[in-house]
């Protein structure tokens, strides 16, 4: 527990630097970056030495305050660690551009936002819990805030902060009530807790409905689109890749400890509700312009995968089957790797930002002539996200598909093989628009002709953001190609003995045979072994090299497929789903030989939003104007509200006494 203490001591020390002087704004965000890398570096190693070394540090208490760490934590704890390593090595070259504009605020929140998270992961009990959660909704929301001056920027970020705050209050409802059938709010006690079931049913409501908002589960996703985007590369990377995971670690911790009897609707809640995010996520992300856009809904794809692994694990369990773990281990498993992966693209989006000006898919074209190092790793992350066998984010989905595979075969019950059935054709449908959606994003970037200006002026990132984006690849592809100390680390994690191939992902439960049998190394061995004897059968081929293009007048730019062009057919096939909205405006009248100019605009409305939220907003503007008129500004009218609400609460003591 001492080495977690000097991780937060590093977090503290980079707090403080927004109390030095204005004129020491460059000292203050090179000493709180590096700060962060460093208390995240310690934070890393000391997780791993809780996971693989034995180690189990004693807690640490406060009267009723306690911090502690155990497997579920520590699993957490190692993915923020090495997140937190690899953005603050970003931050280094990329928060340089906010010179000048709160670049202390920005150093300052950014540590204190890694330590609030850190302490979450490492909080005894429901107090402490909760007061460390909310440090870090307000630390993310003055991050997501930076560019206030920005009206959209005001608005994601206040939007975002209302939304975290109703989640909050689900979970502070799910706490006191599991607490308060306990002999206290610790988690040791809190797990023995005598919650009648029908309250059982009220803490699960709450605790989903809570963590599912912070995850970003539709239909509570609507703040994820605008904050990711609004916030600095380097925050929405951590956002995305730890954040919204430690919202599956709080649920496990009530799944796991408090309500251990699970009911059979729970399960299918929790796994349709993944499988319906995973599918809208990715189709949303199909049809977006805005790079980060395109990324944030595709964090809520991910987090509606690993929600429905969960799931699919509870369902198991429920059902008796003895794979159970598999859904458990997959959920880890790929939240580890979507982790990488995602810090990843999020910084590759801040390195085109940061080389172009500009975040929208229409203007770019050819960057990888520009950009080639920022273009390698995009490719490596772009092949990971769309599940490409040899990278990190195939290793999970296969997983993920494996544990749907025993839930359909262990388990008996024509209503367990119908939600297999449905979840397997979304999951289907996810795996290929996610597919479509990095190949769409990878190609109309780095490839083609130039669309616009601003491609010409492009130019690479600094040496920190490239050494971040070239850690992160690098463990893309080696957690890819050997995947068994992620893998040990989930089932370290859930305290599943469970026999490991050394040279592959071979799981085995004793007694049960073998579950899942992936070997990647093996695989790898193969395509090398194939593409050399393709090589020798074509290298003595006659070969003739001319233009591609041989007739006709050359292609200008605008001929190429634009974002919009791309995912026309995706979009014309789910139209009753994404209800676009078109408008085509005509610039002049026609001419006899080309024809008439016109304009062409297309939004893709959240269809969430507006059929849920927008009436339930007008409903509240409603009664919040109707109940302004208690406000008359007289104070004795105040004090008569006050004399009113104590005899309410008398009379309501005094007839449930």
């Amino acid at each position: 527990m001492e080495m977690f203490l000097v991780a937060v001591g590093f977090y503290g020390i980079g707090v403080l630097t927004m109390l030095l002087p204005h004129g020491m704004q460059r000292a203050a965000h090179w000493l709180a970056n590096s700060a962060a890398l460093f208390g995240s570096a310690v934070c890393a190693y000391a997780a791993g030495l809780q996971l693989f070394g034995g180690m189990s540090p004693a807690p640490l208490t406060w009267g009723s305050y306690s911090l502690g760490c155990d497997g579920w934590s520590a699993v957490f704890l190692l993915l923020t660690g090495i997140a937190g390593v690899v953005t603050s090595l970003y931050a280094l070259g990329y928060a340089r551009s906010y010179e000048g504009s709160r670049l202390r605020l920005l150093g300052g929140m950014w540590c204190l936002f890694i330590m609030s998270m850190v302490l979450v992961l490492l909080a005894g009990d429901a107090f402490s819990f909760l007061l460390f959660w909310e440090i870090m909704a307000v630390a993310s929301f003055m991050l997501v805030n930076h560019e206030s001056e920005k009206r959209a920027t005001w608005n994601a970020a206040y939007q975002y902060l209302v939304m975290t705050s109703v989640g909050t209050a689900a979970i502070m409802i799910a706490f006191l009530l599991t607490g308060s059938a306990s002999e206290g709010f610790s988690f040791a006690a809190m797990a023995k807790n005598t919650l009648e079931s029908s309250w059982q049913h009220l803490v699960f409501v709450c605790a989903f409905a809570g963590f599912a908002l912070k995850a970003g589960l539709v239909p509570l996703h609507v703040w994820l689109p605008k904050a990711h985007p609004a916030a600095p590369s380097h925050v929405s990377a951590l956002m995305s890749g730890v954040m919204l995971k430690i919202a599956l670690y709080g649920f496990g911790r009530f799944m796991f400890s408090f309500l251990p009897a699970w009911n059979y609707w729970w399960c299918v809640v929790v796994l349709l509700s993944g499988v319906v995010s995973a599918f809208l996520g990715v189709l949303y992300a199909q049809m977006e312009t805005d790079i980060k856009r395109v990324l944030a809904y595709s964090s809520v794809e991910n987090m509606g995968v690993i929600f429905a692994a969960f799931g699919c694990g509870m369902l198991m369990k429920a059902s008796g089957s003895s794979f159970y773990m598999l859904g458990f281990v997959a959920a880890l498993v790929h939240a580890f790797n979507h982790s990488i992966m995602k810090v990843l693209m999020f910084m590759c989006a801040g390195s085109i930002m940061h080389g172009t000006g500009s975040k929208n898919l229409e203007l770019f074209g050819g960057l990888a002539r520009k950009m080639p190092y920022t273009a390698v790793f995009a490719f490596v992350g772009s092949l990971a996200l769309a599940a490409i066998p040899l990278t990190n984010g195939f290793t999970g989905e296969w997983l993920v598909l494996q544990s749907f595979i025993s839930l359909g075969t262990s388990c008996a019950g024509q209503d367990i093989r119908l939600w297999t059935a449905v979840s397997f054709i979304l999951l289907g449908f996810t795996g290929a628009l996610a597919l479509g959606c990095f190949v769409r994003f990878f190609g109309i970037t780095f490839l083609g002709r130039a669309r616009s200006e601003i491609v010409e002026h492009a130019h690479e990132s600094d040496k920190f953001m490239l050494a971040a984006m070239g850690v992160a690849s690098v463990l893309v592809v080696a957690c890819g190609l050997y995947p068994l100390p992620v893998v040990r680390a989930a089932l370290l994690a859930l305290g599943m003995p469970v026999a490991l191939d050394a040279f592959g992902m071979n799981l085995a439960w004793a007694g049960v045979g073998t579950a899942v049998c992936y070997k990647p190394l093996l695989l790898l061995a193969l395509l090398l072994v194939l593409g050399a004897v393709l090589w020798l059968a074509v290298k003595n081929c006659f070969v003739v090299e001319d233009v591609t293009w041989n007739c006709g007048t050359y292609p200008t730019q605008r001929q190429q497929y634009s974002a919009t062009g791309f995912s026309k057919p995706v979009r014309r096939a789910f139209d009753y789903l994404l209800k676009p909205k078109r408008q085509v405006t005509y610039m002049r009248k026609e001419h006899a030989y080309f024809g008439r100019q016109l304009s062409y605009k297309l939004e893709i409305p959240d269809m969430i939003t507006e059929k849920l939220y927008q009436p339930l907003q007008k409903h509240f503007v409603s009664v919040s104007n109707f109940l302004r008129r208690l406000q008359q500004g007289s104070v004795r009218l105040y004090v008569a509200y006050v004399m009113v609400a104590m005899m309410l609460v008398l009379v309501w003591g005094a007839l449930y006494k």
